[in-house]
């Protein structure tokens, strides 16, 4: 890892972020800009424009100080502890109840989408 490939990697990922953020801006169409940087990004490894090993030292760094943005999160955790400790019962019932929904949502659907569901 070098710092031009460094630099030339985050600047990549700097500008596709830049531009989805135009096209967004300019279409006015609601839609996530990270998501289409990302759809932009695979568009491009695949049509070969951008080569892997020019983002992979950018990416590698970006990975390993993800930890980071779980910082806020655990922060604001930390301040509401007393409402989360108010509302604990309402909060467990409505994760695992959704879990719980989705796990056989998903598993339906699989199996229907497979043929093995529905008609017996």
């Amino acid at each position: 890892m070098t710092a031009d490939n460094l630099l030339q990697g985050m600047a990549i990922l700097l500008a596709i972020q830049g531009i989805s953020m135009l096209i967004l801006n300019f279409l006015n169409i609601n839609f996530p800009a990270p998501l289409l940087g990302m759809l932009l990004l695979f568009l491009l490894l695949r049509l070969g424009i951008v080569k892997e090993d020019v983002i992979d030292s950018a990416c590698s760094l970006l990975i390993s100080k993800m930890g980071l943005l779980f910082l806020a999160p655990a922060v604001g955790i930390m301040l509401y502890l007393d409402v989360i400790k108010a509302e604990l019962v309402p909060i467990l019932v409505t994760v695992f109840g959704c879990s719980i929904i989705i796990l056989y949502s998903t598993a339906w659907f699989t199996s229907l989408l497979a043929g093995k569901g529905g008609k017996k």
